[in-house]
């Protein structure tokens, strides 16, 4: 359970989640737990995960596995990611003796979607040494509708997961409108903050970060307005 926002500019990329994750105790009662599901992958890139747990090791793993290989660049590490988080998840799958995910995923209109325990998202983000034209990239990995694999996703300049059809519009209307990096994170901010107050799926601590020509930067929720 938690929410993750990307989004991607001619300025740069804007990199948004909160921090509640759960667990079940002995008994089957659910507790909540806080956990950073934003993690830099080197100068230039990132992930965000929701979903299952495994969302975060794998991210952990992918990060040992790129700083063993020295690549910085969106281009090279997208090469390796598929087969990489296909194996880990397959891997996950196996120790469970999961062979597929028990809990479809739902869509209630313009709210956002529930998150099955056993799906896994993942969104790379990161900025190109090759690619003038555009060179901040967004990609969206998920084993929604696979089940027993992760796949890449098709996706836009916005990704909102869960979704939420309301934001992804305004944040478009935003980019189109030519905003700047620091009106998307106000944006996302008071989002959130929205969010955690209708329900225990989304809760603070929330964590931002930006990458630009510069490189990965974490921002302290305390210096996005909102």
């Amino acid at each position: 359970m938690t929410q993750i926002i990307a989004c991607s500019t001619h300025e740069g990329i804007v990199l948004v989640t909160d921090s509640r994750a759960t667990w079940f105790d002995q008994t089957g009662e659910m507790r909540h737990f806080s956990l950073k599901k934003l993690l830099r992958l080197g100068s230039h890139s990132a992930m965000l995960s929701a979903g299952a747990g495994i969302g975060v090791e794998m991210s952990l793993a992918f990060q040992n596995f790129l700083q063993r290989q020295g690549r910085e660049g969106i281009d090279d590490i997208l090469n390796m990611a598929l087969f990489f988080f296909t194996d880990q998840y397959g891997k996950w799958l196996g120790q469970r003796g999961m062979q597929r995910s028990f809990s479809p995923t739902t869509c209630n209109g313009e709210s956002e979607e529930d998150l099955p325990l056993n799906e896994v998202y993942l969104i790379l983000a990161g900025y190109s040494f090759r690619d003038r034209a555009q060179p901040y990239h967004l990609h969206l990995f998920s084993s929604e509708g696979e089940r027993i694999s992760i796949k890449a996703i098709p996706t836009s300049q916005t990704i909102v997961v869960p979704r939420s059809l309301s934001m992804e519009r305004r944040l478009e209307a935003q980019r189109e409108g030519g905003a700047s990096i620091d009106q998307l994170l106000t944006l996302c901010k008071s989002f959130l903050k929205k969010r955690s107050t209708e329900g225990e799926e989304v809760g603070a601590p929330f964590y931002f970060a930006t990458i630009t020509q510069s490189g990965y930067r974490e921002i302290v929720e305390e210096e996005v307005k909102g």
